[in-house]
């Protein structure tokens, strides 16, 4: 089935049929208070981080799924027939449908029984409110006598704490309506709680009724679908929660529409940390206008960055991807890491080197949320240089340092590097940021302390140490820390490469000369008969003597990884060999549906008679088509000027691809933004995407189309044109603000030029 699909300018995708295979969300915040939202309203509101500052409730595991979320009501008082502009959860068949998604806001528009609801929800950047935009119409020939209600489900703030105490901490908060306020004030004093805010949910038209209580509002045998104070013509009782309980938001009005006429209102919740500035806050925006230019300030947010690049190729689903959905996917998941969606449940916090790698792009969209980001990971760095697992900037959480991963402090300059190309600030590298210890350090001194990291705790073939893993968690299964990663050996030549530049741009000639002196000696290693098995690379050195990823390898014969590096880092300029590997990749692991990560898979860890460990053979990074992993390919074959491959590889990973070749069906997940993985060929479900929004794909994507394929790359020395175009694509018009300046770019197969924009 086809569910919808973009708008003609791309900025949006609309669904129009409510119910696709999976729920496809859209993200709505401000860096501070921040949500999910589907096509059926289904979603979750948090502030700042979901594990102790989780606002409302939203059930992972429940049948059916995608409950609760941001409900608008609709009852005819007449017929007491109850519908929902979003389809779900009363799930009544509507006349006519739309979501549409766009970058910080997600609008339904629907009608039924010659009734029209719009209701749009976002985020301000300025203001912690979040505000339900809703504007209903009689498009019929007789007047309607309408109530409308909202709903939205509170919780208790800590995720795991309410899990587990709930029977207690449910006696620890009240929920009362404010007549004066024209608002639900939720009065949270949880014992103990890291996080105590003031909130309220108001409307800008005064109220018929409400509801503080789940129970009141859903009663002892209704539902989400049929609550039971909105059957059999009842009245909202106004109930309060003076000793707590299950709470809930929820506000009704009663609307009379002649023929023809329309009725704007909004619901509005916000959140500070004491009451009077809550209070001033939902007073802001108890106009029409207020919330009007609430929404304007949004839009201009997201144009400001989505205008940093924008192409026009030829090819409209290529530029809808790079003008809107990749960066937009790049900010969303640098501002999230892999915290939450319908399927991360938010207990984790920021990952270090997850961070330090969706900070490279957006250092190109949004160069001063990408400085932030760094200096935040930069604070968990220890004085050794070491990195950590993940941190938590937002709550009482120490740092986890565990499982160790041996790449966390190789990525740091590449981001940095970008970010000053970018900006062309080279006092980015003096700047001073505190170790974890709290003693200072520079961001030049912070790089070379991670470099020295891993280089100080290499094996005894000279590559770097594994411990726990590498980038690809799933060397974990193999079980041998004191394995050794030629990936990661591969990167520390990239990283000597780019550290090089910066250590002779600020005259630190020994640190120069470190760099080519641990690039020559990796790359000795790295070309040596311990690693080159004759057309690729292998992956792992084992501490038992054995190889990982080489012909004669049963199982995981070969890596994509490896090979990818070995044309970024310069390693496989030795004999050609770098393109060698990347010839054995097309051979042996391309698909329709992208690259897989490796072929063929395992069935049994480490051997195929032993029994099987992680994913199912095809699934993830056993031989799924593991997205990330792609974007380095992509790179390799633009390094090497084979264009068309390039293009084919960036292209058939593309969600609305992917989406249309496999099927949405079969596919299942959002075809705007990308997935983690999609399963591999030789499987039943092959094709099948995996997690989505929340992966690394979507930055490293915009650096391998914008700076690669296109070649339109920021340097330390300015903007560079070196394009690597397919035959496909004849010429690009794009625009590049950079540095204060907007540049016209014409680009051609052999041509490159550019103009200043007046």
């Amino acid at each position: 089935m086809n569910y919808g699909g973009f708008s003609t300018c791309g900025g949006e995708y609309v669904i129009t049929d409510p119910v696709p295979p999976r729920p496809w969300i859209n993200y709505l915040g401000n860096r501070r208070l921040r949500a999910f939202i589907s096509q059926n309203a289904g979603g979750l509101m948090w502030y700042k981080e979901p594990y102790s500052r989780r606002l409302t409730r939203y059930h992972y595991t429940a049948a059916p799924g995608d409950r609760p979320g941001f409900y608008l009501y609709v009852r005819d008082r007449k017929t007491n027939q109850v519908w929902n502009p979003h389809f779900a959860p009363s799930c009544i068949g509507l006349d006519s449908f739309e979501c549409r998604h766009r970058p910080g806001v997600t609008e339904f528009v629907a009608s039924f029984d010659k009734v029209e609801v719009a209701v749009r929800f976002g985020i301000p950047p300025g203001d912690d409110v979040m505000l339900w935009d809703v504007t209903v119409r009689n498009v019929g020939d007789n007047p309607r006598d309408l109530q409308l209600a909202s709903y939205m489900e509170f919780g208790l703030l800590e995720f795991m704490r309410e899990a587990v105490g709930w029977c207690y901490l449910k006696n620890q908060f009240s929920l009362r309506f404010d007549a004066e306020l024209n608002a639900i004030r939720y009065d949270y004093h949880v014992f103990e709680a890291p996080f105590a805010p003031c909130m309220l949910f108001g409307c800008t038209e005064r109220l018929d009724g409400w509801e503080c209580s789940r129970d009141a509002f859903i009663g002892s045998t209704g539902s989400y679908a049929r609550p039971e104070a909105l059957m059999d013509h009842r009245e909202l009782s106004n109930s309060d929660l003076p000793l707590g309980g299950h709470a809930c938001a929820v506000e009704a009005l009663n609307v009379m529409l002649d023929p023809g006429a329309e009725k704007s209102l909004a619901f509005v919740f916000a959140l500070a940390d004491d009451w009077s500035t809550t209070e001033a806050l939902l007073a802001q925006y108890r106009s029409s206008d207020a919330v009007q230019n609430g929404f304007a300030n949004l839009a201009n947010f997201w144009n400001e960055r989505l205008c940093r690049t924008v192409v026009e190729t030829g090819d409209p689903v290529v530029d809808r991807a790079v003008n809107v959905w990749i960066p937009y996917n790049s900010v969303v998941g640098l501002d999230l890491a892999r915290t939450i969606s319908t399927d991360h449940m938010g207990t984790d916090g920021l990952r270090y080197r997850d961070t330090t790698q969706d900070a490279l792009a957006v250092a190109n969209i949004d160069p001063e949320f990408a400085r932030l980001r760094m200096h935040q990971v930069f604070e968990q760095q220890t004085p050794d240089g070491g990195g950590c697992f993940s941190f938590f900037p937002d709550d009482p959480r120490p740092t986890s340092d565990s499982p160790r991963r041996s790449d966390n402090t190789v990525w740091q300059v590449y981001t940095i590097h970008n970010l000053i190309a970018e900006t062309g600030d080279m006092r980015l590298l003096d700047e001073e940021i505190p170790y974890r210890d709290g003693t200072i350090g520079s961001v030049y001194e912070h790089i070379q302390r991670g470099l020295d990291y891993i280089w100080d705790r290499r094996g005894p073939n000279g590559l770097p140490t594994l411990y726990h893993a590498d980038w690809n968690d799933g060397l974990a299964l193999f079980q041998d820390e004191a394995a050794e990663s030629v990936m990661l050996g591969m990167q520390m030549v990239y990283s000597c490469k780019l550290f090089r530049e910066l250590a002779q741009r600020t005259r630190r000639a020994a640190d120069a000369e470190w760099c080519d002196h641990v690039a020559t000696e990796l790359t000795k290693i790295l070309n040596s008969d311990l690693v080159w098995d004759g057309r690729w690379y292998r992956r792992l050195l084992m501490s038992n003597g054995k190889v990982l990823g080489g012909a004669a390898n049963a199982q995981g014969q070969i890596y994509l990884n490896p090979q990818s590096w070995s044309v970024i880092s310069g390693v496989g300029e030795f004999e050609g060999r770098g393109r060698i590997a990347m010839d054995s990749v097309a051979e042996k692991l391309d698909s329709d549906c992208g690259l897989r990560i490796l072929a063929p898979p395992f069935t049994g860890i480490p051997e195929p008679e032993d029994p099987p460990l992680g994913s199912n053979p095809g699934i993830g990074e056993n031989g799924g088509i593991f997205s990330h992993a792609n974007t380095w390919a992509i790179i390799a074959e633009c390094l090497l000027g084979n264009g068309n491959r390039a293009f084919k590889y960036f292209r058939q990973l593309l969600p609305e691809v992917v989406s249309e070749r496999m099927g949405h069906d079969h596919y299942q997940r959002e075809p705007y933004v990308f997935v983690s993985s999609i399963v591999g060929p030789g499987c039943d479900a092959f094709g099948q995407g995996g997690i989505s929004w929340l992966t690394g794909t979507a930055n490293w994507m915009h650096v391998a189309i914008v700076q690669y394929i296109l070649g339109i790359r920021p340097t330390l020395d300015g903007l560079e044109l070196c394009p690597c175009l397919p035959d496909g694509i004849e010429q690009v018009e794009a625009t590049r603000r950079f540095r204060g300046k907007d540049y016209k770019i014409h680009l051609t197969k052999d041509t490159a030029k550019w103009n200043l924009n007046p």
